[in-house]
Formats: C-alpha cells, structure tokens, sequence
C-alpha cells in the first residue's frame, strides 16, 4: 500500500508539495506525467495529467528510489501551484489509484523509523524542530536530534551489553576463574556508565519546560486585574474583563516569547467563598493549575486590603504585583523588603515593562539552560532514571552466587536505555508520538 499527503501547510500559496511513498509511487509518476524513463533525484517540469488526458497543473516533480529517500521506500514529490483547488483535484486523482491511500498523521516519518532511516529520538525531536517557536527550541530538537546524540546513548548501551556478556559467560561456565574477579573487574566501568548517565538527567532538567514553555499561574482574589493584566502582557484580549466578582471561572491560557523563551501565562479564577457551583470548579482548577507552574504572579488590587490567605502562597518562585496604582490609595504595603511587590496599572500600562524584566530575571535564576542538553522528554527522563535504578541494583550485587540477579538487573538497564533509541519494543509509544505530527510529515 501507497501513501500520499500534502506535505506543506494547508492554505492558498506560491507552492505546494505533495508525496507519495510506497510500491505505487513510481507507476503514479509515470502516469501523472506521461513519463516514460525518469532520472532519480532529477527535477522534472511537467504537466500532470488526470485519467481523463485533462491537465490538472504543471509544475516539478523529483523521484527518489529506495533505499535513498526520506521513508527508505520509493517516494514521488510533486511541486504544484498552491491553489486549494490544484491541491483538492490532485489528492482526488491520488486517491483513485489502485493500492493508493491518505496517509495518516506522521505515517511519512513513522515508515522512516520502521524501515530505520531515523530512530525513536530522531522522530521525536523532527516534530519538536518543527512545532519549534523560539531559538532556543530549535538549537534544543536540532541538539537531540543530531547522530552525535544517538551515538552517546548507542556507545552507553554497548558498553553496558558488553559488561552483561561477562555476568552471562560466568553463569554459563560456572568453573572459570574468571568467575571471582567478574564484579570487581566492572564495577569501575558501571560506576563510570552511571555517572554519565545521572549527568545527561541534570543536564536536561529543564528540557521539557523549553519544549512545551515556562508556566506562570497569574492568582489573586476577585476583580484584583488578572484578566487585565494577562490582556496586557499578551497585547490583545484574551480574558472577559468585568467588574462582575467571579467572571473568569475556567482557566484561559496565553503564550508570549520572553527573551527567546517560550513562556505560558494562565489566567484563573479569582479566590474567594462562594456558592456558585460552577466558580467552586473554577477555583478547584486553579488550585490544582498552581501544582503544574512554574511560576506564579500574586497579583492584588492595592486599594484594597491585601488577603493574607493568598499571600502564603508567596514563595521563592512567586512574584507579588500590586495592580491599580493608577488609582490613589490610602493602603500601603509596608512589607516591602519580603516580598519587593512590582507596582503596575494593567489597565494604563503603567509598569509592564518591569514587570516582564522580573519574570525573565525568576526564570533564569530557577531554570538554567544547559548546552549540553541532549534529552527533550519526559519519557528520555524516565528511562534514563530507570536505567540508573537498575544499574544500582546491580552495582549491590557483589558475591558470585548473585551473579543471576545481577546479570538480570544489567539486562533491565539495557532495556531501559535501549527504549531512548527505540532497540526494544517501543510500539505502544509509536501511537503516542506520532499524533503530533501533521498529516504529510
């Protein structure tokens, strides 16, 4: 079976590219174009004909024969004018070749990773290059994604095998003097595999936060301004603003770009007691919004008196914002040595820009970024952590009538590094993964 997508982004434009891949994709050429011999990686112009003899477009088509294409199966990319209706006509003559079918979100990519083009991290870090927003994104998916990368954990993993061959060669020949020496002889080496491997963890501790973005719960009570406020930062109107006590009663979300980093700001419900049903949910989702940020922004009105409930949230990753000032007020904060509240007038702009130089300063202070970062994922974190228990295990092993649980807790590790790359059975994530993806990637 043969799979085709459009491959660039939908919508009118100069140009479109559309693939096939598969057994079909030369046959599909040579008919489209009345070609006869094509030349492999070639730019032909063509018409490209229906199976009526009727010209849908002309543009340039390229063919790539296996094993030299981007899926390791023979692919066909046509070049034609991005019309919407070019690009509609042309999916539906596809469609009418025999064996020839749409292709699923990431199908492109995910029959390079069966047919072993690219591996598990490869796929993985493609669609963060892609879906990438910010300078740091990119250099971070193009990090992970580089063989270099693969390399670390392939020479990792190897050498792990070859330390578990001599735990098995000791248990299938039991008598040999080398059966004494087997743990003292490569515990150096696991010591050495371990450090490595703890050190990748540190280093990409705050990868999944520059791939997905900094979260910053903005909280407070009632009418203190949050909506106002996540309206100013984000330069347009996100949330509903009202004088109306609990109007924001779901959790509105806006993305901004801090100094090349990603940052989330989330507007939630105002704390205070009440009886609606559907603002008790609103304040449940807040409380448990504040679990997942990274920062938060305590935002009071500063002609009121200041809640004290709310204020213990404060802590080292917290911001107080006294808003309103705009107005005068008799009320003053005297704790300013604590807390160094950051006065603003969200609705005159007054202050913003020192507001927004605190944040980027709390995101640098907490959240370093290493250049030697080569994980991205939750999931490469969690294997490496389980790579490392493993290891753990095994290194507590040091009698000879052990060697079996040993040689069992290195295969563990093995395995549990080996699922980074994708050289164990990895198809329950392939799912997962690949619906990310737009359809012609």
């Amino acid at each position: 079976m043969s799979i085709f997508a459009l491959a660039t982004a939908p919508g009118t434009s100069g140009l479109a590219v559309i693939r096939v891949s598969g057994k079909e994709a030369f046959k599909v050429a040579q008919t489209l174009t009345k070609f006869k011999k094509i030349k492999p990686r070639v730019a032909n112009f063509s018409s490209f004909y229906n199976n009526k003899n009727q010209i849908i477009d002309k543009g340039i088509f390229i063919f790539f024969p296996k094993p030299n294409s981007y899926t390791g199966d023979d692919v066909v990319e046509f070049h034609v004018h991005g019309s919407n209706a070019v690009i509609k006509y042309f999916l539906k003559t596809l469609s009418n070749f025999k064996n020839c079918r749409l292709a699923k979100p990431g199908e492109f990519t995910k029959t390079a990773l069966l047919n072993k083009k690219i591996n598990l991290l490869q796929a993985e870090s493609l669609i963060d290059l892609i879906n990438s927003e910010t300078e740091l994104q990119r250099t971070q998916a193009l990090k992970v994604m580089n063989d270099d990368t693969t390399k670390v954990f392939t020479n990792l993993r190897d050498q792990m095998i070859k330390i578990l061959s001599d735990y098995e060669a000791v248990i299938d020949f039991s008598d040999d003097e080398v059966g004494d020496n087997v743990f003292s002889n490569n515990r150096d080496k696991l010591l050495k595999i371990n450090d490595k491997i703890k050190k990748i963890i540190v280093n990409g501790e705050n990868s999944e936060k520059i791939r997905e973005g900094f979260k910053i719960s903005i909280i407070g009570p009632t009418n203190s301004g949050k909506s106002s406020l996540i309206n100013c930062l984000s330069n347009r109107q996100v949330s509903i603003v009202s004088n109306v006590p609990g109007t924001t009663r779901d959790i509105i979300e806006t993305s901004i770009m801090l100094n090349g980093k990603l940052v989330r700001f989330f507007d939630t419900a105002g704390f205070r007691n009440s009886k609606n049903i559907v603002e008790k949910k609103g304040i449940s989702l807040t409380n448990k919004n504040l679990k997942d940020s990274d920062l938060k922004l305590i935002i009071f009105d500063h002609t009121k008196k200041i809640d004290k409930k709310i204020l213990k949230l404060f802590d080292l990753k917290s911001i107080l914002v006294l808003n309103k000032i705009d107005i005068k007020s008799s009320n003053k904060f005297l704790e300013d040595k604590i807390y160094k509240p950051i006065r603003i007038s969200a609705k005159k702009n007054i202050g913003i820009s020192n507001l927004v130089k605190k944040i980027s300063k709390k995101i640098d202070d907490h959240f370093t970024v290493n250049e030697d970062n080569i994980i991205s994922r939750q999931r490469h974190t969690k294997s490496l952590e389980n790579t490392v228990f493993f290891i753990d295990r095994c290194l507590n092993k040091k009698t000879i009538d052990q060697i079996d649980l040993a040689a069992e807790d290195l295969r563990l590790a093995v395995r549990s590094l080996g699922e980074i790359v994708g050289y164990v059975n990895v198809e329950e994530l392939l799912d997962r993964i690949f619906k990310d993806f737009c359809i012609g990637k």
